[in-house]
């Protein structure tokens, strides 16, 4: 059938089915004006009959007007005929109302075609849209953009990667066929879909196809996490990015940690036993206790992983803590620590030529008076104690939050360290006053001081 001219294009039987009734209408039409519409037709073909008769006007039988114009047989042949065209009437409007039902079905018919024809013609139109001629190479990189932000992600299905698996065949083989899609992680862990874990968790780590993972475990028992164990035996070799909270811990928890030759990246919430410590490889760069209220041990054999650390995040609790610390990690970029301490102590002198990023949060403690009720203690400030001891020759960026901003100490840190400092970056309870910004830039013309929300105003 040739589509180009309008002669050649088959009529639907509905379209013949509305052209027929048009025609009717035209034919019984009594008067048809030029370009009358439907509605106009129908008023012109059906006309009210004149029901009225010598009798409409009567209000009360009158016996003597009866019998002089009209007999009795002309009465009941007025009744007769009236019951005749009622009959007729209700006919008519039993087969309007079939006929009625038939148009409205084949109305809802037509919408439903409708639908499908605009559906149909959205879909081949996205096919000739550029993005379904894309290189399967130039899809991918769009794809890999499409992830969230997120360190490691959630395998919903409302979100990518999984939603890209199922919006078509090619979107599908695509996203699967791009292992750097499924390299990250946050390994769920819900009781009612624990049976649905170890194929989910297989799926989604075999698509990696050897790339380096990031996995996050997240339960509330640590044999819960012991059970998740033998699931990621055949992806161990591939892990890089490791993370680990756990809010009860109890029995060994060392299994986690065996085999993981790949590891660069650990994060835990609770620091680790020496047992769990000593399995950690020497490819480990990047270590984070999350938990502020963790005391960190060194122990003596695991001094091999702490001296390959370059980024370290810790809670401190005793100021030999740091200087341990800083003689542990030589090849340490960037520590970022968490300092809460119960007494005023002295620090020694410490010198670290690697340090370039340090970040410091200070928890200071009140304690009210047991009789007023008013603040009689708080924990002392170490910062300026600290800053007074530490120099950092290789210093780019400091962050201070918790504490007031320890002016004179600061001064004293950089003639003294002599580093290529760059930017400052203060909590807005650690803000600079605007002479003491001046003296800081005068030591360092090129200095950026940078004021943020502190911590304890976003909670």
């Amino acid at each position: 059938m040739r589509t180009n001219s309008k002669e050649n294009v088959n009529l639907s039987p509905a379209s013949e089915i509305i052209s027929a009734l048009h025609i009717v209408l035209r034919s019984q039409a009594v008067v048809c004006l030029c370009r009358c519409t439907v509605s106009d037709v129908l008023l012109t073909i059906y006309q009210m009959p004149d029901v009225g008769t010598p009798y409409s006007q009567t209000t009360s039988p009158n016996s003597n007007h009866c019998a002089v114009e009209f007999k009795d047989q002309s009465i009941r042949a007025i009744i007769t005929y009236r019951q005749q065209q009622l009959d007729a009437t209700l006919h008519d409007i039993s087969s309007l109302e079939t006929v009625i039902d038939k148009i409205n079905n084949l109305h809802r018919q037509l919408t439903e075609q409708k639908e499908k024809l605009i559906s149909s013609t959205m879909l081949h139109k996205r096919l000739i849209s550029p993005i379904w001629h894309l290189p399967t190479e130039v899809l991918s990189h769009i794809f890999v953009h499409c992830l969230p932000e997120d360190k490691y992600l959630s395998p919903a299905s409302k979100l990518a990667p999984v939603l890209l698996t199922r919006i078509c065949r090619r979107w599908r083989e695509v996203a699967v066929g791009t292992p750097s899609l499924w390299d990250r992680l946050d390994v769920p862990h819900d009781v009612k879909r624990q049976r649905e874990l170890p194929f989910c968790l297989d799926v989604w780590l075999k698509r990696s196809r050897g790339r380096l993972l990031s996995l996050a475990l997240t339960c509330c028992f640590s044999s819960t996490m012991i059970k998740l164990r033998p699931l990621l035996q055949p992806y161990i070799n591939q892990i890089s990015s490791f993370s680990i909270c756990c809010r009860v811990i109890y029995g060994k928890i060392d299994p986690l940690f065996e085999g993981l030759i790949a590891l660069q990246e650990l994060t835990v919430n609770k620091p680790l036993t020496e047992q769990c410590f000593s399995l950690l490889p020497p490819t480990l760069r990047i270590f984070r206790v999350t938990s502020p209220y963790s005391e960190l041990e060194f122990f003596p054999s695991c001094e091999p992983v702490w001296a390959n650390l370059t980024n370290v995040e810790i809670p401190i609790h005793r100021p030999d803590t740091i200087l341990r610390l800083l003689q542990l990690c030589p090849n340490l970029c960037s520590l970022a620590i968490r300092l809460r301490f119960d007494r005023t102590e002295i620090f020694q002198p410490l010198v670290h030529i690697r340090i370039q990023s340090l970040h410091i949060i200070v928890d200071i403690i009140q304690y009210p008076h047991h009789l007023l009720g008013e603040i009689e203690y708080s924990t002392p400030n170490p910062l300026p104690g600290l800053l007074d001891a530490l120099s950092l020759p290789s210093l780019c960026t400091i962050e201070i939050h918790g504490v007031p901003w320890p002016h004179q100490e600061f001064k004293s840190f950089l003639t003294r360290s002599n580093c290529p400092l760059e930017t400052v970056i203060l909590a807005t309870e650690a803000m600079m006053r605007h002479t003491q910004r001046a003296k800081c830039i005068a030591l360092i013309p090129s200095l950026e001081v940078q004021v943020v929300v502190s911590q304890s105003e976003e909670s």
